[in-house]
C-alpha cells in the first residue's frame, strides 16, 4: 500500500476539518489559540498537509492537528463524536465535529491500525525537527509500505 501526500497553500488555516477542533481561542486574546494557529508563510498563504489513505483525501493545516488525529483513531475504544464535541465546551453539536464526518470505513478496528501507522510514518517526514508547531513543506516523497 502507499501512502502519498503532498503540500499546497491556502489564505486561511481555519478551513481545514481539524482546526476548529485543535485550536481553541484564547479567552481576552484576540487572534490567541492554544496551540498556537500555524504561521503564515510570506508571500504564500498557510502551508496545507493533504495525504491520500486510500481512496480518501485528509487535510491538515498544522502538525497540532495531525497529531490530534492520530491520538484519537488510537485510542481503544474510539471515542465517541459527542464526547469529543462536548470537551471544546462550546454548543456545536457532535455532528459537526471532525471524527462524525471521517468516512466509516476508515474508523474500523483494523483499518485505524492501518491508518495510524500511516499517519505516524507521515508525521515523521512532515514534522520540522527544529519546530513541531511547523510543517517541513518543502518535501514532497511517496511512502511505501
Amino acid at each position: 500500500m502507499t501512502t502519498k501526500y503532498h503540500f499546497s497553500f491556502t489564505d486561511h488555516w481555519y478551513s481545514a476539518p481539524l482546526a476548529y477542533w485543535v485550536h481553541v481561542s484564547v479567552p481576552g486574546e484576540s487572534g490567541a489559540y492554544k496551540p498556537a494557529a500555524p504561521a503564515r508563510i510570506p508571500h504564500k498563504g498557510y502551508v496545507v498537509l493533504h495525504i491520500e489513505f486510500e481512496k480518501h483525501e485528509l487535510v491538515f493545516s498544522s502538525p497540532a492537528q495531525l497529531e490530534h488525529f492520530i491520538a484519537i483513531l488510537a485510542a481503544k475504544p474510539l471515542p465517541s463524536s459527542r464526547y469529543l464535541s462536548a470537551r471544546r465546551g462550546e454548543r456545536v453539536g457532535p455532528n459537526a465535529h471532525w471524527l462524525s464526518r471521517l468516512p466509516a470505513r476508515l474508523k474500523s478496528p483494523r483499518k485505524r491500525e492501518k491508518l495510524v501507522q500511516a499517519m505516524r510514518d507521515v508525521w515523521s517526514r512532515v514534522v520540522c525537527a527544529e519546530d513541531i508547531q511547523q510543517f517541513a513543506w518543502r518535501e514532497q516523497i511517496e511512502l511505501r509500505d
